[in-house]
């Protein structure tokens, strides 16, 4: 009983192992072309104040499987002096997300929006940003799945900093159908390993058969 249970779970664990070994190849050589645009590339402080937000308009580029994308880079503009600082009350933004799979050439797109608050003056920069839409969504193109979620904002530092705030998103690519993407006959190093854990699983568990055979005969 115990070395038959033992055979039944090493070829589980080998069937396993070989089937995450194929998603994970699959997936990783989906290709997509992907393209966020701000709403503005420039947002103004409350009032007329001398102060504002500035964004870059990323151009497109083009992915193989899940990967982390930079939505937009963030810079403040400001000659406020700290007693009337420039002020950012509820400050409007979205940022509109094209997506394309490239072997189906299905195209969709997603958007995310919120507003900016707090305050620039020209040695200080204290901006939050406030998210209102969900923070994750999802498409449907050419049979895979493209999970897009909000990842990590970093505020802008005074103006004149080297270094620019931004904010990033992950998109995560689930494979569907075996035609949804192009993929490699190379595999990659992560598959390999699954695959080298897998075969001696498997060759374990035809010498025990064919042991199991001997004996009944």
């Amino acid at each position: 009983m115990h070395g038959s249970l033992s055979l039944r779970r090493c070829a589980g664990i080998a069937l396993t192992l070989l089937l995450l070994a194929g998603a994970s190849a699959h997936a990783s050589h989906i290709q997509w072309r992907y393209n966020w645009e701000p709403s503005a590339t420039k947002i103004v402080a409350d009032g007329g104040g001398t102060g504002h937000l500035g964004f870059t308009d990323e151009p497109s580029k083009t992915a193989a499987g899940s990967s982390n994308t930079v939505i937009t880079n963030i810079r403040a503009f400001s000659t406020a002096s700290s007693t009337t600082p420039d002020v950012f009350n509820h400050a409007n933004f979205s940022f509109g997300l094209s997506l394309k799979d490239l072997a189906s050439s299905a195209t969709g797109t997603v958007t995310f929006s919120g507003f900016f608050s707090g305050t620039l003056t020209a040695n200080s920069a204290n901006i939050k940003a406030n998210f209102t839409s969900p923070t994750t969504e999802t498409l449907s193109l050419g049979g895979n799945t493209y999970t897009v979620t909000l990842g990590t904002y970093s505020p802008p530092g005074p103006p004149g900093a080297v270094n620019a705030g931004s904010i990033n998103a992950t998109v995560t690519v689930t494979p569907g159908n075996p035609g949804g993407g192009h993929t490699s006959s190379t595999p990659e190093p992560s598959t390999l390993v699954l695959i080298s854990f897998a075969f001696p699983c498997l060759a374990l568990t035809n010498r025990r058969r064919r042991r199991n055979r001997v004996r009944a005969n």
